[in-house]
């Protein structure tokens, strides 16, 4: 198989995965508050991460976590164990669906920190921030209502979610540019390095909050567990893997399918419904999504 199709197929997995983060985030956050919701992701998520690494090792696979730049990537843990407590936060004050809509305007939050960074940017990323725009418009006009406090905050908090996102994306693009290639750009040690910056991260909120509850109940548990292992191991590994095959620009493109899935996993599973005026700015949204990722033809 060619290393392209290798880097569709690991960018598809990861995409199928992290689109389900919602469905077991929305359960378990019924029973649990956000900083104990990134606490037991990341408490699971990390080690199984390390042990994965230590098993290819020990079978002559993947490179030595001792090989990699491990400081920046234990960073970018940190910072995506930021952005997950503010996804947490917000998800837990409106419904599904309408996280998954704002929280894919990050896009074209990428597409404007990289003009503020000197970075090239083609028509095709300004039209799909503007089909952002529109279709945020159409997707959240109930946040208007004065009376609407949570749904308010909740939108706040997940914008804030994207514009960490788009940060991370940017970081790691740098990352990868300075470090690409090799042994170093291995999938699984980048990932594990990550993990454990996330959950260090996740540990001091919960040493500051006082203390932590555990998931009780086996549907809880399960939420959990797919949380930390299918939304997370899964879904960050399979990224590092499909960026290193395919690169980040094109890696974005295949990645632009999360927000459909997330949203049929949202209606099919979770028993959301969308409204018409959700259902056309979360087609605008997801058309600025495409549009962003696009690539001029030479």
């Amino acid at each position: 198989m060619s290393s392209r199709r290798v880097g569709i197929a690991w960018m598809l997995t990861s995409a199928t995965a992290y689109s389900l983060f919602t469905v077991f985030g929305k359960h378990v956050l019924n029973q649990l508050e956000p900083i104990d919701v990134i606490f037991w992701r990341f408490l699971i998520a990390a080690p199984v991460s390390w042990v994965i690494v230590f098993t290819r090792r020990a079978r002559g696979i993947g490179a030595s976590p001792r090989d990699v730049a491990w400081k920046p990537r234990f960073l970018m843990g940190v910072l995506f164990g930021l952005l997950a407590y503010f996804a947490f936060a917000g998800l837990n004050l409106m419904s599904g669906a309408l996280y998954v809509v704002i929280i894919y305007t990050y896009p074209a939050m990428v597409a404007i920190g990289a003009k503020l960074v000197g970075s090239r940017t083609s028509k095709h990323i300004w039209v799909g921030v503007g089909l952002t725009v529109v279709g945020i418009a159409f997707t959240v006009p109930e946040v208007l209502d004065p009376s609407n406090d949570s749904s308010m905050l909740g939108v706040v908090l997940t914008v804030v979610n994207a514009a960490l996102y788009a940060g991370y994306i940017l970081y790691s693009e740098r990352i990868m540019a300075v470090d690409s290639g090799g042994r170093a750009g291995d999938g699984f040690v980048a990932a594990a390095w990550g993990m454990l910056g996330s959950l260090v991260f996740a540990t001091v909120l919960v040493v500051i909050s006082g203390g932590v509850t555990a998931p009780s109940g086996a549907s809880y548990v399960l939420a959990m567990m797919s949380l930390a292992l299918v939304s997370t191991v899964v879904s960050i590994t399979a990224f590092f893997m499909g960026v290193k095959h395919l690169g980040p620009a094109h890696a974005a493109v295949v990645a632009s399918t999360e927000p459909i899935l997330a949203l049929a996993w949202l209606v099919l599973i979770g028993g959301e419904t969308l409204v018409f005026a959700q259902v056309v700015g979360a087609a605008l949204v997801i058309s600025g999504v495409f549009a962003a990722q696009r690539t001029p033809s030479t």
